[in-house]
């Protein structure tokens, strides 16, 4: 006779190849089987909580989607997204009536990605342009598509073709007086020549004898402007007299002005510089005034400017004519079409300057109507240079969102599979370069590679993460002691090993993500040996869980570091996940149907796992939202919860309970004050039998937690005790506030080993036990010495180790 000890079940269920094998460390911390026990981090075995009922979805036949919102402070929801629809739930129920129209069918949901800033969140995917869910208030939520500024683009055109604009989106007509054609230009000096600086030609107006004066432009009716170019006097060289420091004012009647723009040490003017100058206006005024506090250079003896060109705001503007000579260069030939409109076309204008322009409509494959942003163009001249948005209903939108150094990350269209987008810095919707470029600007960078490998996810770390078909990438500074931007950007390789669409999962520095075909798990993390990130399996002992393929996973950081995914066949497992201590146990879970989403959410002490269970509930599919309830510690016995799909009672005492409609006709235990009853719900409703009544009754779906040993690593004195058969005659189990425990072998009887004991109190539940438990169990000799835990109805049982008195055939 020997002992087998086993103080740890921290690997959990182990692939039946490697059951035979216990000269592996692993073997000694893995189970055989491990079913509705989660493995925990110190090395025990606990049930699983059960599940809440929350909620049903809107529509049984289809289903939906779970998608996290945590607004902070306490203030956590969760998205019910189904057929074009999102509801809105909290731990304590569906809010209000809330029910708001998308843009996504429910096929495309598991395709999703989002990132949260606030009270926003982003949405990418699906083939869909990106969108901005909004929480307001409480029951006050929208959802809307993102309005992006200036880019990004695609390749320049090197084709023959021009684009030839109808209009300069400037408001102010070409002047040939100081009221003709329309409008009226006035100025401190009443010069006569003032309508010049809306003539568009270079030349040189004087406004002040002086440093100071202002010039005025009053249109006919209300115009909205929000930006503004200055041209310095042709001869600005000489003199100096452009003014350095100046406000532009709006007024709608000429009297009461309200300032829109300040510059200041706008200074060493060269002869006819233009400057550009934006700022934000919703409003429409008819009177602009330039007003300028330091002019006429050094000597202040003579104020000029030499152009004054408006903008008027895009969203305002009357769209105009953009018309290509040919159907070259746009759209591989085949010219503008109905899936360009609101898509943005960069145009180099005759000044050499980049501006762009968003199309409204498309009148033929030749001529696109268009609206002007930022800065006018001085003519209509034809423009070769220009580049057709990347992102439109033809080239697809991004299906991967992250955040990357204050950016807004976007990768992968349909179009550009393997290309990244980020936004300026702190200006998320903002894809411009400037001219020069500055660290600030756009940073757009395309995935090398030899093969088009397409981008499935971004994660933000040190360098923006990555993931495509074939490998993992990461883009961050090319020189380490200069800012990040579109001159500093780099990309190098962090491992071969693809990935598939499910978003990884983040803990601590360490990246945990699905391989491509979604059949293993993968360990991203950073090696100092070779300086650089690298990719392990951490499913390899575990991997037959992972063979139908993933759909999905979640991760639930407290209280017991337990990652929570689920198969394309709907069967789940958790996967207990705490790297410094080495522990990577995993085990499957049973909820009594077929698991279809699963998501996490800040709650009340510990993170909440929110699933969508399809059901078959008297002879009916049904498709519940369940929350799944905190493992037992520290609680009275009859606040246990380890019943799936259940609904609690607590109050006066009370014999039956109803409103379980949910559970009609189904086989439920009746857990009160401590103890189970079996029955079935009847017209939504369960009794307690003979009339007994409780306080605290909870009403739901039994759930059966099953543990199986390996077979015990005992050497025989002449060798391996492979192929021996094995007995155990008695063990000792080591339990921890424990309510039932079931102890025995496949094929023979489980025997209860928590029981009554002398002084226990009469009526009431057996006591919880903490402390060793010396069991004798039938386990026959081709059992392999393998022996079974298991722990059903609504008490709680916790197995921290296992000692066997074990004997071997000769």
């Amino acid at each position: 006779m020997t002992y087998a000890l086993q103080t740890t079940f921290s690997r959990g269920e182990v692939d039946p190849e490697i059951t035979d094998r216990p000269d592996l460390e692993l073997y000694r911390s893995g189970l055989y089987e491990c079913v509705n026990f989660v493995t925990l981090k110190r090395g025990g075995l606990r049930r699983r909580g059960g599940t809440r009922f929350h909620f049903p979805v809107k529509t049984h036949s289809a289903g939906a989607w779970l998608i996290p919102f945590e607004f902070g402070e306490g203030q956590s929801y969760m998205l019910e997204f189904g057929e074009q629809y999102f509801r809105v739930h909290t731990t304590g129920g569906r809010v209000g009536s809330v029910e708001v129209a998308t843009p996504y069918g429910l096929s495309v949901a598991p395709l999703l990605k989002f990132t949260q800033s606030t009270d926003t969140l982003f949405i990418t995917g699906g083939g869909i342009r990106p969108q901005a869910l909004k929480r307001s208030g409480e029951t006050s939520w929208s959802i809307e598509a993102m309005q992006f500024l200036d880019g990004p683009y695609l390749s320049v055109n090197i084709s023959a073709t021009n684009l030839t604009p109808a209009a300069t989106g400037n408001p102010v007509p070409k002047m040939t007086g100081n009221s003709a054609p329309s409008g009226v230009v006035t100025s401190s000096n009443n010069s006569s020549a003032a309508w010049q600086l809306f003539g568009q030609s270079d030349g040189k107006v004087v406004l002040s004898a002086g440093a100071t004066g202002w010039v005025a432009y009053e249109f006919p009716a209300g115009v909205v402007v929000d930006g503004y170019m200055l041209q310095a006097p042709n001869d600005n060289a000489d003199s100096d007299n452009m003014p350095a420091q100046w406000v532009l004012e709006a007024s709608a009647n000429g009297t009461d002005w309200a300032i829109l723009d300040v510059r200041d040490a706008e200074s060493t003017w060269a002869s006819s510089e233009w400057r550009r100058f934006s700022f934000a206006n919703e409003a429409a005024y008819k009177h602009y005034r330039l007003k300028f506090t330091q002019g006429g250079g050094s000597n202040a003896d003579q104020s000029a400017i030499g152009q004054l060109v408006m903008h008027q705001a895009a969203a305002s503007q009357e769209p105009f004519n953009l018309v290509a000579s040919s159907l070259d260069g746009i759209n591989s030939g085949e010219g503008f079409g109905s899936e360009d409109v609101g898509r943005h076309i960069r145009l180099r204008g005759s000044d050499g300057v980049w501006r762009w322009v968003e199309v409204a409509s498309v009148v033929s494959t030749t001529t696109a109507k268009v609206r002007l942003h930022g800065q006018a163009l001085l003519d209509q001249s034809a423009m070769g240079l220009f580049r057709l948005g990347a992102w439109s209903d033809r080239t697809g939108w991004p299906s991967a969102v992250g955040w990357h150094k204050n950016r807004l990350a976007l990768a992968g269209t349909d179009f550009e599979p393997t290309q990244t987008w980020e936004s300026q810095s702190d200006d998320f919707r903002n894809f411009a370069v400037s001219q020069p470029l500055v660290a600030s600007d756009a940073v757009s960078v395309g995935i090398l590679s030899g093969q088009v490998n397409r981008i499935k996810w971004l994660v933000d770390d040190s360098d923006l993460l990555v993931g495509t078909t074939r490998a993992v990438r990461q883009i961050g500074k090319a020189t380490e002691q200069d800012p990040y931007g579109p001159e500093n950007v780099d990309q190098k390789p962090s491992t071969n090993f693809g990935a598939n669409g499910i978003q990884p999962i983040k803990i601590g520095s360490v990246v945990l993500y699905f391989g491509r075909y979604g059949t293993d798990m993968r360990e991203l993390v950073y090696d100092i040996g070779s300086n650089g990130r690298v990719s392990q399996s951490v499913s390899e002992v575990q991997s037959h869980l992972f063979r139908p393929g993933m759909a999905g996973a979640c991760y639930q950081q407290y209280p017991s570091s337990i990652i929570w995914g689920w198969d394309v066949n709907g069967r789940s497992l958790g996967f207990t996940y705490e790297r410094e201590q080495e522990v990577y146990g995993m085990q499957r879970h049973e909820f009594g149907g077929v698991v279809e989403c699963m998501a996490s959410l800040s709650g009340s002490g510990f993170d909440e796992v929110w699933t969508i269970v399809r059901r078959e509930i008297n002879g009916e599919t049904r498709r519940y939202i369940e929350i799944m309830q905190a493992p037992f510690v520290d609680q009275d016995i009859a606040d246990a919860w380890h019943l799936d799909c259940a609904v609690r009672y607590e109050g006066e005492e009370v014999n039956s309970v109803s409103g379980l409609e949910h559970l009609e006709g189904e086989a439920v235990i009746l857990y009160a004050d401590g103890s189970d009853y079996p029955t079935t719900v009847e017209s939504g409703e369960v009794s307690l039998p003979n009339g007994r009544k409780a306080s605290k009754i909870l009403v739901g779906l039994d759930v059966t937690a099953r543990a199986k040993t390996l077979s015990p690593p005992v050497n025989s004195q002449d060798g391996s005790s492979l192929g021996r058969k094995i007995s155990v005659d008695v063990t000792h189990v080591s339990v921890f506030q424990t309510g039932t425990l079931r102890m025995g072998s496949d094929g023979t009887y489980l025997d209860e080993q928590i029981r009554y004991e002398a002084g226990d109190a009469y009526g009431a539940p057996a006591p919880l036990k903490t402390g060793r438990i010396e069991a004798n169990i039938e386990v026959r000799w081709e059992d392999g010495g393998q022996i079974v835990f298991e722990a059903s109805g609504g008490k709680p049982c916790t197995i921290r180790a296992l000692n066997a008195n074990v004997t071997m055939e000769p």
